[in-house]
């Protein structure tokens, strides 16, 4: 046995000479048989798999990219802001409280959508009782009114207007503050300044200032959607005047107006409007007999087409709520119509 190990030594040492790397090579082929799939797609076995080999390997690092990204967008859930409502929607869409700022000389609880615009143009004719000659006042215009409406938000509208009758500038605000076009129930509250631009001499006041022109209203307009189609408006409301006869008037005159639309379908309604002055609250009321109205509306995408039959000539809120001298006789009704577009 102890000849047989030097011999046995000599030939490994032998073997290890003519075969330096043996041992190596059969841990590179083992580690490699563990791994066999990745050996056929990076080692070519021909010269002509190279081609077929590299798309190979993409489409797995594709695959293997697509599922790591769906398994990210998985596990990642997206973050979303809140999107405001938009409201400018096409007024044939519109819910019947919503449809129009204005019925037929009074205001709605609506405000305008945010951002858009509105031209008004509103005419009076005049009374019925003047016959067939005058086409039943149509030949006799009594007053008219061009305004700009401007939604600065969804529940702030603004607006100016000029007035034919007492040469009358107007401006006003609207603050809904509560609900929204969707809503049953609605309330706005109405700030307005109108002035009397006619010729001091016309007034007949020595002294005269200019603050005498001025005339202000406040309304809590209350609005009441009862089903799709039925709407019904109720408004408490405040007129000061700067100058009145205060042997005889009140500055400051309260006023109760209603409304009533009653849609079918989507372009047209049936409008009513009124307002009446309290007895009893102020001493010798300028107006004893209601303000009334009524009117029928058609409706494009962007335009309201208003036509009404009113007792009350004026188109600004202090003087049709309270100087205009009218009579419930259909004889003095006139017709009336607004045309509106909105942008």
């Amino acid at each position: 046995m102890t000849a047989i190990n030097p011999l046995l030594r000599f030939f490994m040492g032998l073997m290890n000479l003519i075969y330096p790397n043996t041992g190596q090579a059969r841990n590179t082929s083992n580690t490699i048989s563990s791994d066999s799939a990745y050996v056929v797609n990076t080692i070519p076995q021909h010269p002509d798999s190279t081609m077929s080999a590299k798309p190979a390997v993409a489409r797995n690092n594709a695959a293997t990219t697509n599922s790591n990204n769906e398994s990210t967008v998985a596990k990642t859930p997206e973050k979303t802001s809140p999107k405001k409502k938009n409201y400018d929607i096409p007024l044939t869409d519109a819910s019947a409280q919503a449809k129009s700022i204005r019925l037929i000389t009074g205001h709605t609880a609506e405000t305008l959508p945010r951002g858009t615009f509105e031209l008004t143009i509103q005419h009076r004719f005049g009374e019925l009782s003047s016959g067939a000659e005058n086409l039943y006042g149509i030949d006799n215009l009594s007053s008219m009114r061009i305004g700009f409406d401007y939604a600065l938000g969804n529940r702030f509208t603004v607006g100016v207007g000029r007035s034919s009758m007492r040469a009358t500038y107007n401006s006003y605000m609207k603050w809904r503050l509560w609900g929204n076009p969707q809503s049953k129930f609605s309330l706005t509250y109405l700030a307005d300044a109108a002035l009397d631009g006619r010729e001091s001499s016309a007034w007949g006041v020595d002294p005269f200032f200019y603050s005498h022109r001025l005339a202000y209203t406040h309304q809590l307009i209350a609005a009441f959607q009862l089903g799709e189609k039925l709407v019904i408006g109720v408004s408490p409301t405040i007129v000061h005047f700067n100058l009145v006869d205060q042997t005889e008037y009140s500055n400051d005159i309260p006023v109760i107006q209603g409304y009533l639309r009653r849609s079918f379908g989507k372009k047209m309604a049936f409008t009513a409007e009124g307002s009446y002055v309290p007895q009893g609250i102020i001493a010798n009321p300028v107006k004893t007999q209601p303000t009334v109205g009524f009117g029928f509306e058609y409706f494009t995408p962007r335009h309201a087409f208003q036509i009404s039959l009113t007792n009350s000539r004026s188109l600004n809120e202090p003087y049709f709520l309270i100087t205009d001298a009218t009579s419930t006789s259909f004889s003095n009704f006139c017709l009336g119509f607004n045309l509106v577009r909105r942008w």
